[in-house]
């Protein structure tokens, strides 16, 4: 098991560091818990290597399970109350969260007391598989899965109320989160009838049930907790490029007309960003353009009552961009073999000095 969970580690880890490149691209929208919660489940599993067990052992016996426990209860309570906050129709109070918090930070002491005067073995089985005649270890995982049950299942239901009236590809992301918190609850359940029924050591059909219950939910977790984060990723660099491939012409245009809305002194690589410096850029350059040259703006249907009419009003700010430019292509500025129409070749007539009466 120690070596599955130093892989499942490093496979959430990776999840951490996908979160983490991505919180600079969304600026102020960025936020940091979903970093610390992934950071907290990864060390939760990487807690149950040898390396970790050695750094802790001088401490007390089997301190690094109650750091994996620990870290792992946390991640659980932070993410209950950050979607329950996020997905909840009716968010609940600041005088409840509060509560909250004090509730589950009281618990933590409690548990661990209940380990610091608990008698160990080495290898963790003291604390994890024999009870017998070590009621305040039994209570300690008594404890903990009573607040993992009532965690998950307040998410759970969260997560299906929210399923109702989100799309399609969020509505399956919900359900998967639903899901894991089911098996959680049931994986919770179990330890409660393991310790209740068996204090000695259960019997091999038992441990078996187990170890495949802690197994399922950590191949779920580690997939449901990586793998959208990861493809997000993706999924954002491939929107970003795509995104400066339409914003391009226009972007070029207005920062040769004016290029003190340049902000940057070196264009950035990577996509996210450079897509973040277009936008800010033409957002300016347009803003410039339709004081200064209200008629040339028009011209090129860059005029404010243009773009919003294009974008139909849209409330996202980067809509405003993407139809100056979608206008801006429409009217084959660019390009030396196509031929101005219009009012287009006539305005260029005029600025070139070859109009006539």
């Amino acid at each position: 098991m120690a070596q599955f969970a130093g892989v499942v580690s490093v496979v959430i880890f990776a999840g951490v560091c996908a979160l983490a490149w991505q919180l600079a691209p969304q600026g102020a929208r960025g936020q940091w818990r979903p970093i610390v919660i992934l950071g907290l489940v990864a060390l939760s599993y990487l807690s149950l290597t040898p390396a970790f067990e050695a750094v802790f052992a001088p401490i007390r016996v089997n301190t690094a399970y109650l750091v994996s426990s620990l870290c792992a209860v946390t991640a659980i309570v932070l993410t209950m109350l950050y979607w329950r906050n996020y997905l909840s129709a009716d968010p609940p109070t600041r005088q409840r969260v509060l509560a909250a918090r004090a509730v589950y930070g009281s618990v933590g002491v409690i548990l661990i007391l209940l380990f610091m005067t608990s008698p160990q073995r080495p290898h963790g089985v003291g604390f994890a598989r024999e009870f017998a005649g070590n009621p305040r270890m039994q209570l300690y995982w008594a404890i903990q899965a009573l607040v993992v049950i009532h965690a998950m299942s307040t998410l759970a239901g969260v997560a299906a109320r929210a399923s109702v009236r989100e799309r399609h590809w969020r509505r399956i992301l919900l359900t998967v989160l639903a899901c894991a918190s089911v098996l959680l609850v049931g994986y919770e359940t179990w330890v409660l009838v393991v310790v209740g029924l068996w204090p000695a050591m259960p019997p091999l059909w038992a441990q078996r049930l187990t170890n495949s219950l802690q197994v399922a939910v950590s191949v779920l977790l580690a997939i449901g907790t990586t793998g959208p984060v990861v493809l997000g990723t993706f999924r954002s660099a491939r929107l970003a490029r795509s995104y400066i491939e339409r914003l391009a012409p226009l972007h070029r245009w207005l920062t040769q007309r004016y290029p003190q809305v340049r902000f940057r002194s070196r264009v950035s690589r990577r996509a996210e960003t450079r897509v973040t410096d277009m936008l800010i850029e033409i957002s300016d350059a347009l803003r410039l353009l339709q004081r200064d040259a209200p008629a040339l703006a028009a011209c090129y249907r860059l005029d404010h009552e243009s773009i919003r009419a294009a974008a139909r009003d849209s409330p996202r700010h980067v809509a405003y961009e993407l139809t100056a430019a979608k206008l801006f292509e429409a009217e084959n500025l660019f390009g030396p073999e196509r031929k101005p129409r219009g009012r287009v070749a006539g305005l260029r007539r005029i600025r070139s000095g070859r109009g006539g009466s």
